[in-house]
């Protein structure tokens, strides 16, 4: 009889045990689906955002050389430069409203850094900040540095692995530039997002 008991809690202790390693093994390989599935959709998300903010940079640099900055891209002026622009930051603006939803706190804080670097660049290509051509180009390096920001944020995130290779930034940072935080007048034909602090003259 006590055979019998030894043998049906050895059978009972087994069950138990390999339907934990079972669970334990099932909820495990669980996580490590939910944790690609999020990966693979930061990567999305932030790759859409990269984007979007060099369509914008392309678009922005096409304008300031319809006002005689930068001038090694084609001029864009008129209504189809505003329009483009318009577009352009459209797109910005929503694809960094998904980096904050699904990004991690440094990336949003690196992305929030870049907008504002994108937005003062916008505003000089049109008129509505006042700058000279080195101004312009230290903008553009403060531009490349909080890109490079970014795509340090998003490595270290994602986990990638290895040397990051980030875009050279040939003359100092120049800290004396307009500032994109105060409410300034903006003209009537300027593009104005809702999350840029202006004011209509």
């Amino acid at each position: 009889m006590s055979d019998q008991i030894v043998t049906l809690l050895a059978v009972f202790v087994g069950a138990l045990t390999s339907f934990a390693a079972t669970t334990i093994g099932d909820r495990l390989r669980f996580r490590r689906e939910q944790a690609r599935l999020w990966t693979n959709k930061k990567l999305d998300v932030y790759a859409d955002f990269l984007g979007s903010v060099k369509a914008a940079n392309q678009v922005t640099r096409r304008v300031a050389a319809g006002r005689g900055m930068g001038k090694r891209v084609p001029a864009l002026s008129g209504d189809d430069a505003l329009t483009r622009l318009a577009d352009a930051e459209a797109r910005r603006a929503s694809a960094s409203e998904m980096v904050t939803l699904v990004g991690s706190a440094e990336v949003v804080a690196a992305v929030r850094t870049l907008n504002q670097e994108v937005r003062r660049l916008q505003w000089i290509a049109q008129g509505v900040l006042q700058a000279d051509e080195a101004t312009w180009e230290a903008c553009n390096h403060a531009y490349v540095a909080a890109l490079n920001a970014v795509h340090e944020s998003i490595r270290r995130d994602l986990r990638i692995p290895g040397a990051s290779s980030p875009r050279e930034i040939r003359t100092p940072y120049v800290p004396d530039l307009p500032s994109v935080d105060e409410t300034i007048p903006v003209p009537e034909d300027a593009t104005v997002t809702e999350d840029q602090n202006v004011r209509r003259p």
